[in-house]
């Protein structure tokens, strides 16, 4: 049985464009946007220069397709998550453990996400820029129960960024080796401790 497609992959992408994707990703999560040039993608994927600019006019079209592609399937498995469940626990359980099975599926994806953000996101379509990971955190703390919260309750957009912001933190953590993954298995105190700051 063939190895299943990475999600940045299509069905019906030729085997060069395939191989290029591959490539691009591998280096970009491993060396950056910046150090990586279109000659080492050609030579990591076993094309020629001439072969990938059959598929993309260069480098930064390259980067934006991966990073459009990736972030929209990242957002859409997150969508997922919070609307598997019907209730505040529920969700904040669906999607912290939605993104941290994430990283431990495709954490090249994640790094490289994070690591491009600052040069891609104003470069994506508009559409890309509506579909944000702070967004959805928003929408989650939103729904956090707010019969305990005084007068001392959190401002919504610091409980977003903290949420969404640990998770990325644990991630990059486990990725440099500081914290023991998989990142799954963090998933109940994370949710716990989620729940502690949010109600």
């Amino acid at each position: 049985m063939a190895d299943p497609l990475p999600f940045y992959i299509r069905q019906d992408d030729p085997r060069a464009k395939r191989e290029i994707l591959r490539a691009a990703m591998k280096l970009f999560s491993e060396r950056g946007l910046a150090a990586t040039s279109i000659r080492d993608i050609a030579e990591e994927s076993g094309f020629t220069n001439p072969a990938l600019y059959k598929h993309f006019v260069g480098k930064e079209e390259l980067a934006l397709y991966l990073f459009e592609t990736c972030h929209g399937r990242v957002w859409t498995n997150c969508v997922a998550a919070l609307a598997s469940a019907k209730d505040f626990p529920g969700k904040l359980d669906a999607y912290v453990g939605r993104w941290l099975a994430l990283w431990d599926e495709h954490p090249e994806v994640l790094a490289f996400l994070a690591d491009s953000a600052r040069v891609l996101w104003p470069k994506s379509s508009a559409s890309v820029r509506q579909q944000t990971m702070i967004g959805l955190a928003r929408s989650l703390v939103a729904e956090a129960p707010q019969s305990q919260r005084g007068a001392s309750a959190v401002n919504p957009d610091l409980a977003a960024a903290s949420l969404q912001g640990t998770l990325s933190e644990l991630a990059r953590m486990i990725q440099v080796g500081v914290v023991k993954g998989p990142a799954k298995r963090w998933q109940s105190s994370l949710v716990a401790l989620f729940r502690k700051s949010l109600t």
